[in-house]
């Protein structure tokens, strides 16, 4: 999953305690569509702050048989079992010069 943006100042609903949310791509269930959902998990697991969230990314295990619908994503309340920010990835898989036969 990655974090493309982060949004603070509103409330997903009444309910709503928390007022930092981020905008996230999970390619497990579409890779086309955001989700907006809680700031919270992601600031705990990866011990940044709401602010420094956006470009990161993070695993979880994601139920993929029942993914969110797409009737409404302005006020989903996702869970994101065993979130955990990723590990950096290795310099020869983001330089597309080493290590293969181009």
């Amino acid at each position: 999953m990655s974090v493309i943006a982060v949004e603070e100042g509103g409330r997903l609903d009444c309910c709503d305690k928390d007022t930092a949310h981020v905008w996230v791509t999970a390619v497990g269930w579409s890779p086309r569509r955001a989700f907006l959902t809680g700031a919270a998990p992601f600031v705990a697991a990866s011990g940044k702050k709401v602010a420094g969230l956006a470009g990161e990314h993070f695993t979880s295990r994601l139920d993929l048989d029942d993914q969110p619908g797409n009737e409404d994503t302005s006020h989903e309340r996702l869970e994101w079992p065993e979130l955990a920010l990723c590990p950096p990835l290795p310099a020869e898989w983001l330089d597309g010069e080493q290590g293969g036969d181009q």
